[in-house]
């Protein structure tokens, strides 16, 4: 667009015409502002033309997740059962994209409520294949080409396991560094929105657009040891391969894959290292039920209790766990969170990122699961910035995916080494139309 080779317009249309071709089989969409999306367009061409460049975001269409606000546009969160309302008001994450120069192009499908119960939203690669959730849509359509980018939200593995599944880059930052206002909450102390995109670089231009200039996080979140390792710009990264834990989970083949990635990686410099995970880790799947569950449950209380058979029947079950939890088990989780997030940065110190499998499999056969977040929970309880790159293709042509993580606030370095391994892994493959 800078050179004129590319107009805002033009982009639109292709996405749209590609959205047209393609959504009556993936189901990514939800409502797309066809109208809307090329006034935008074709104003911001008008802006060029008078010297006048909107911002790093200028032109380029963009997804959001059927949970956050768009103004003047409907909120459907997945479900009839919620009331759907049209915001006066851009989510604080939506408004700063579109002051950097965002169209936005529609609303993606999301799970009900954004939590486990499926939606209709098909995995690009083989529609017969889960695209994972509850980002289901974001995922599906960046991996796709019906947009460069979309918004997403992850309280368990709800970004970056779809973004394994679908062969594209997930990242999300420290808890709290991106606005969770205007969003459905499922848990306001592990809540986070992030994106899908297409590269490292792509994220390294989405990541400022989004960061709040003054955080309000609902919880609290530790800072790095003063000791932390501090990264050589350009240099080969320092790697902690974390074993235990996932490797008892995992498949032959994602193992594989990922011992494949790690040879790679060592063979163009990087140091790769072991990095247990410290005591406290034992209380991360806990932690995660007990606070995720009792939050959901505060927040649903009284729709669900009024139309309880209504509710769809996996979160209904976390409803009635959530209902169960009682005040000092809820604080005793919240107190381990804070433990194990301390032990954790106090681990990270001596390498620029940790790196492990970020799902068990490839994208499951079938629609009636979206896959386990249990390999992306670490990083959601604890709130570190975490990113999913692909690495590869398994024998039944589906993405394997890598999840890489770093200490709280250091996304420019958890950036910079996604951006090095993806130019080591080279990996261009796309979902065959």
């Amino acid at each position: 667009m800078r050179t004129s080779e590319l107009t805002a317009e033009r982009l639109i249309e292709s996405c749209l015409e590609r959205i047209r071709v393609r959504d009556g089989m993936v189901h990514a969409w939800v409502e797309v502002y066809e109208k809307e999306a090329l006034e935008e367009a074709r104003r911001c061409d008008r802006e060029f033309q008078r010297g006048n460049w909107l911002g790093p975001l200028h032109g380029i269409p963009l997804g959001v997740k059927d949970i956050i606000d768009v103004r003047g546009q409907y909120t459907r969160y997945g479900t009839p059962l919620y009331p759907a309302h049209v915001p006066a008001e851009d989510a604080p994450a939506v408004a700063r994209l579109r002051k950097a120069g965002a169209i936005f192009l529609g609303k993606t499908e999301t799970t009900p409520f954004a939590n486990n119960d499926p939606a209709i939203t098909r995995n690009p690669w083989n529609p017969e294949h889960t695209p994972g959730g509850s980002s289901s849509g974001s995922g599906a359509a960046v991996a796709d080409r019906m947009c460069p980018a979309a918004l997403g939200t992850q309280t368990g593995g709800s970004l970056l396991r779809p973004a394994a599944y679908n062969g594209v880059v997930g990242f999300k930052a420290t808890y709290g560094e991106v606005s969770n206002e205007g969003v459905l909450p499922n848990s306001w102390s592990i809540d986070h929105v992030g994106f899908h995109c297409r590269s490292a670089a792509d994220a390294a231009l989405l990541w400022p657009c989004l960061r709040e200039e003054a955080p309000r996080p609902f919880a609290r979140m530790p800072e790095p040891p003063l000791r932390s390792r501090r990264r050589t710009p350009g240099s080969p990264p320092r790697l902690g391969y974390i074993r235990e834990f996932f490797e008892a989970e995992t498949s032959s083949e994602v193992l594989e894959n990922l011992a494949s990635v790690r040879e790679r990686l060592r063979s163009a410099g990087a140091e790769v290292v072991e990095l247990p995970f410290p005591p406290s880790f034992a209380f991360v799947g806990p932690c995660w039920s007990i606070i995720k569950q009792a939050e959901l449950y505060a927040f649903h209380r009284d729709l669900f209790e009024a139309r309880r058979e209504e509710y769809p029947p996996k979160l209904g079950v976390r409803l009635e766990k959530g209902a169960a939890i009682s005040g000092h088990e809820y604080v005793e989780h919240l107190r381990r969170r804070i433990v194990f997030q301390r032990e954790m940065c106090d681990r990270m110190a001596d390498v620029d990122a940790a790196i492990m499998p970020i799902a068990s499999t490839t994208a499951p056969r079938g629609l009636s699961t979206t896959g386990s977040s249990i390999f992306n929970q670490p990083w959601s309880v604890a709130g570190f910035p975490a990113m999913s790159i692909p690495t590869g293709l398994a024998a039944n042509g589906l993405p394997f995916g890598m999840q890489i993580a770093a200490q709280p606030y250091n996304e420019e370095t958890l950036l910079a080494v996604a951006a090095w391994c993806e130019e080591v892994l080279a990996f261009a493959a796309q979902p065959v139309s």
